[in-house]
């Protein structure tokens, strides 16, 4: 059984983050088989809507405001352009989403958004996912609940806070290499170490 664990302050140790983050590979490990078997379960019977799945539900969440090109898209739901697409072309199939004329003729960037069966779906989806939420709530009190809620948000802020570390340390790492070697002159032939040069002569 995980024993409860305090959450460690601004003066945190090694030694406390080390165990909490075993804590939660531990309640990762009990949790997911949970999740898996009750989506097996809900596959009998379930509705168009019960069987989305979670990208499917996201991808289509992402349309609700309008029509994206597959960038847009990939850019909101943090996938790559080429996984993107590939959802898209499996939604279209479902017939929930279809490809809309650009307002600006250029058809290689031709948008996408939902047929009105795609947003028939996307909000019987989000109905059915608040419910089930509700329900598995109800089994708590209202201070399991509310800690619930401050977990995943302080784990959404600790996502963001990585993603923002990484780039910082991705953007110096690129600095770095495009920086000027010592003694390479403005006139010299030759490209400085790390830059690519800004013109290929041909051969």
């Amino acid at each position: 059984m995980i024993q409860a664990m305090p959450v460690p302050g601004p003066d945190h140790t090694t030694g406390d983050l080390d165990a909490l983050a075993e804590a939660l590979v531990e309640v990762r490990a009990r949790l997911a088989p949970l999740v898996l078997a009750r989506q097996e379960r809900r596959r009998t019977g379930a509705t168009a809507a019960e069987r989305l799945s979670t990208p499917q539900h996201l991808t289509l969440l992402a349309l609700g405001d309008g029509p994206l090109t597959m960038t847009a898209l990939a850019g909101a739901t943090g996938v790559a352009i080429s996984t993107a697409t590939r959802m898209v072309q499996s939604l279209v199939r479902e017939g929930w989403v279809a490809a809309v004329d650009p307002a600006e003729g250029d058809r290689r960037r031709r948008p996408v958004g939902l047929t009105p069966a795609g947003r028939e779906v996307s909000d019987a989806a989000t109905a059915h996912l608040r419910s089930r939420i509700r329900s598995l709530l109800d089994h708590l009190d209202p201070g399991e609940g509310a800690a619930i809620l401050a977990g995943v948000r302080a784990l959404e802020k600790a996502i963001q806070l990585d993603d923002e570390r990484r780039a910082r340390a991705v953007a110096a790492s690129s600095a770095a290499s495009i920086s000027p070697s010592e003694g390479a002159g403005p006139d010299s032939g030759d490209a400085a170490a790390g830059r690519i040069p800004s013109r290929i002569t041909p051969r």
